[in-house]
C-alpha cells in the first residue's frame, strides 16, 4: 500500500497533472501579453516616426517660405534701387542745363560743381559718362575725377545694351531711362541709361548723347544692404545658393547670367528643430505633453513669421515712399506729381478748376557760382520750408528739380492761390540768413487752373515764362493770350532792395 500511494502523489507532476497545466496557461498569458503589447508598440514607434516627419515637413516649410520671404525682400529692394537710380539718371539727363554745358559745349567748370563735387558722395555715383551720336565717349567721371576709362573693360559689353535701349526714345519726347547690372562678379554695378533731352514751352528736344550712371554693387554696399534688410552673409557667388541658402540669379543688360547674390536667411524652422525633435523623444514617455509643447513651438513660429512679413512690408511702404520723395528737401519729386495729377481726374474742380503754382527761383545759379553748391543746397531746403510752411494739408508741394517747385492744390479757391503766389514773390524776395552770411534772390510764379489736369503744369509753364519776360519777382496766371508774348523783348530783371 506505501508504494501505491507513492505513485498516487507523483502522478501529478506527469503531464497532465493540474500544475503542469496551470504553469502552461501562465505561459499561454505571458505569450498573448507579449502578442498584444507589439501592436502597442508599434503604433507607439509609427506615431512618433510619423510626428517627426510631420516636424521635419514643418521645418521644411518654414524655411522655405522663410528663403522665398527673404527673395522677395531682396527682390522689392534691388529693384526700388534701380527705380531711384533711374529717377537720378532722368533727372540729370532730363535737364536743359545739361544739354547747354555738356552736349553742346563740355564746360569742365560746370561738369565739376554739377558731377564731380556731388555725385560720388551725395548718390553714390562711381562712374558718369557721356556717349556722343557717333558712340564716342564725350566724358567721363571715375570715383570723383575727371579721367579717361575704357567702359567696356570696366563694365563689359552689357553696358552697350543698356546705351542701346536708351538710344530707343522716340524723338522729341521724354526718354525713358534703361536700367540693369553691368559688369562682372568682382566689379557689379547698377547702371541707368538715358537719351539726354532738353525742353521748352512747347516740346521736347533730343539729342544723340546718351548720360550713363553706374552705382558699384561692392563689398560695403553688400553688407550695408545685409544690415538694412535682414540678408545675413549677403556675398556674390558663381554658384547658385544651397539648399538652406537664398539667392538672386545677377543677369547683366545683355541677358548673360554671371553668377547670383547669396545669403543665409534665418531659418525658422532649423532654429525649432531641436526643440521639436526633443519633443518627439518625449512621446515615448509623454505624448500629450510632446505635443503640447510642439504647438506652443509652433504658435510663436508662426508670430515669429507674422512679425518678420510685418517688417518686410514696412520696410517696402518706407522704399516706395522714399522713391516719391526728393533725396535734398524731402518734398515730393516728379513721380508724387504724376500720382497726384492723376488723382485730380476722380475729383471734382471748383468752378474755376483744379490749381497748380509753378515757381522758379531768380538769380539762383549766382547763389551756386558765388558761394558754392552746398550753399546752394542750404537755399533750396529753406525754399522747401517755406513753401512747406504756406500750404495746408491738402496741398502737395514738389521738388521738380535744380530750382524750380511746384504747389498741387486740394480744393483752394482763385483768391487763396493767388495769394500764395504774392506770398511766395514777397517772402522769397528778403535775404536769407544762413550762418551769419545773408543771401538774396527772389522767386518768379506761374499760376493756372483748369478743369483738365493733364494741362496744369503745361499751363503753369507757360505763365512762368510770361513773369520771368516781365522783369521776374512777378506773379502770372496762364491765359490763351500768353502765348502771344513769346517773342516780346525780356523786360529787365527786378534789382534786389
Amino acid at each position: 500500500m506505501k508504494k501505491a500511494n507513492e505513485y498516487v502523489h507523483q502522478k501529478p507532476l506527469g503531464p497532465g497533472s493540474p500544475q503542469a497545466l496551470q504553469r502552461a496557461r501562465g505561459e499561454a498569458q505571458a505569450v498573448e501579453i507579449r502578442r498584444l503589447s507589439k501592436p502597442f508598440w508599434a503604433s507607439v514607434i509609427i506615431s512618433a516616426v510619423s510626428l517627426l516627419a510631420f516636424v521635419s515637413f514643418l521645418s521644411f516649410t518654414l524655411d522655405r517660405n522663410s528663403i522665398r520671404s527673404s527673395e522677395r525682400i531682396f527682390t522689392a529692394m534691388l529693384g526700388d534701387r534701380f527705380e531711384y537710380l533711374a529717377d537720378i539718371t532722368l533727372e540729370y539727363g532730363y535737364w536743359n542745363d545739361a544739354i547747354e554745358n555738356v552736349v553742346e559745349d563740355l564746360n569742365m567748370s560746370w561738369v565739376r560743381e554739377t558731377f564731380v563735387d556731388y555725385m560720388q558722395d551725395e548718390l553714390q555715383i562711381e562712374g558718369l559718362h557721356v556717349i556722343d551720336g557717333l558712340g564716342q565717349p564725350k566724358l567721363h567721371v571715375v570715383e570723383g575725377l575727371v579721367k579717361d576709362s575704357d567702359m567696356a573693360a570696366r563694365y563689359g559689353s552689357s553696358v552697350n545694351v543698356l546705351i542701346a535701349n536708351a538710344r530707343k526714345t522716340e524723338k522729341d519726347e521724354a526718354p525713358e531711362p534703361a536700367t540693369g547690372l553691368v559688369g562682372s562678379l568682382s566689379s557689379l554695378y547698377l547702371a541707368s541709361a538715358v537719351l539726354m533731352t532738353g525742353y521748352d514751352a512747347d516740346s521736347d528736344k533730343s539729342t544723340d548723347h546718351v548720360l550713363v550712371f553706374a552705382r558699384p554693387v561692392n563689398a560695403d554696399i553688400m553688407q550695408d544692404m545685409s544690415k538694412k534688410y535682414g540678408l545675413p552673409h549677403l556675398k556674390l557667388s558663381k554658384e547658385p545658393p544651397a539648399f538652406w541658402q537664398a539667392g538672386f540669379q545677377v543677369e547683366t543688360a545683355d541677358g548673360n547670367t554671371i553668377g547670383h547674390f547669396v545669403w543665409n536667411p534665418v531659418l525658422a524652422g532649423f532654429r525649432i528643430l531641436p526643440v521639436l525633435t526633443v519633443g518627439v523623444l518625449a512621446v515615448f514617455f509623454c505624448m500629450f505633453l510632446a505635443a503640447r509643447l510642439f504647438f506652443k513651438r509652433a504658435g510663436e513660429t508662426v508670430r515669429e513669421l507674422e512679425e518678420a512679413k510685418l517688417e518686410a512690408e514696412t520696410t517696402r511702404e518706407l522704399l516706395v515712399n522714399q522713391a516719391r520723395s526728393d533725396a535734398l528737401t524731402g518734398l515730393g519729386n516728379r513721380r508724387l506729381l504724376d500720382e497726384r495729377l492723376a488723382q485730380l481726374q476722380e475729383q471734382r474742380p471748383l468752378p474755376d478748376g483744379h490749381a497748380l503754382l509753378y515757381t522758379d527761383l531768380d538769380r539762383f545759379k549766382e547763389i551756386n557760382d558765388s558761394y558754392g553748391h552746398e550753399t546752394g543746397d542750404r537755399v533750396l531746403q529753406h525754399v522747401a520750408v517755406a513753401l512747406g510752411d504756406m500750404v495746408n494739408a491738402d496741398d502737395t508741394v514738389v521738388r521738380l528739380g535744380g530750382d524750380e517747385f511746384v504747389i498741387v492744390f486740394g480744393r483752394a479757391k482763385r483768391e487763396r492761390v493767388l495769394s500764395a503766389g504774392r506770398m511766395i514773390v514777397e517772402q522769397l524776395s528778403r535775404p536769407v540768413q544762413l550762418d551769419g552770411a545773408s543771401y538774396s534772390f527772389g522767386a518768379s510764379v506761374g499760376i493756372a487752373f483748369s478743369h483738365n489736369p493733364s494741362e496744369l503744369l503745361r499751363q503753369a509753364d507757360v505763365a512762368l515764362y510770361s513773369a520771368k519776360r516781365r522783369g521776374r519777382a512777378q506773379v502770372a496766371v496762364y491765359s490763351a493770350d500768353l502765348l502771344d508774348f513769346r517773342h516780346v523783348p525780356i523786360q529787365p530783371a527786378a534789382q534786389p532792395s
